[in-house]
């Protein structure tokens, strides 16, 4: 299994193709669709619901007509422009930390898509011979997810960043979700796990890390 990070260019986010015998899984599609046509598709799957991780949904979709799975809080949420937050993304860059604004270019934008499948709480499927496990884990944003591969590999969305704590300060974040569900089932990812964030590089996780 190879897996591929390619920064979205909106606040250092990263959109994933994890690849296996010529198919794929596109995690956060953004607008880079250079490797498109190189693979069969076989899902589209967000972590969660804001911009800058679903900017590239629609030309994905059509450019491969791969489906688009996520939760169902998440899938609520990117039909929305207010509650994808790219209606109110200037304001959304400048409530994040972990990126200067004065390197910001802002956009106004109005966004929207649409799932193909959704799950609750959370999904497991088979794919090219790996186990893919789908959890939610609201807080950072009501449609947040981690999505596992073989219990070695994590997409945590910004659910769990290395330097970084989990924003819960944005529109629809909620402490309360995060403490009582998210911040849980992040914290049983097993120690020594690969750590694919939403923004910035890959880290292993470690014993007792802040989250």
């Amino acid at each position: 299994m190879q897996i591929k990070r390619t920064d979205s260019g909106l606040l250092n986010s990263n959109m994933y193709l994890v690849e296996e015998n010529g198919h794929a899984i596109v995690i956060d599609p953004c607008m880079d669709l250079s490797d498109a046509a190189q693979y069969t598709v076989d899902y589209l799957l967000l972590t969660h619901e804001h911009y800058d991780h679903i900017s590239g949904v629609n030309e994905w979709k059509k450019e491969t007509g791969a489906p688009l799975l996520c939760s169902s809080a998440c899938a609520a949420c990117i039909r929305n422009p207010r509650k994808n937050l790219s209606r109110y993304f200037d304001a959304f860059c400048r409530m994040q930390t972990w990126i200067p604004v004065e390197d910001l270019e802002i956009r106004q934008v109005s966004y929207s898509c649409e799932a193909d499948q959704t799950f609750e709480d959370s999904l497991e499927f088979h794919w090219q011979g790996h186990t893919v496990t789908l959890l939610e884990t609201p807080g950072h944003s009501p449609g947040s997810i981690v999505i596992g591969i073989d219990h070695t590999d994590y997409f945590t969305g910004d659910s769990l960043l290395e330097k970084d704590e989990t924003g819960l300060r944005f529109p629809g974040s909620s402490m309360k979700s995060w403490e009582s569900i998210g911040k849980q089932r992040i914290h049983s990812i097993p120690d020594g796990a690969r750590i694919w964030p939403g923004h910035f590089e890959g880290f292993t996780k470690k014993e007792r890390q802040q989250i």
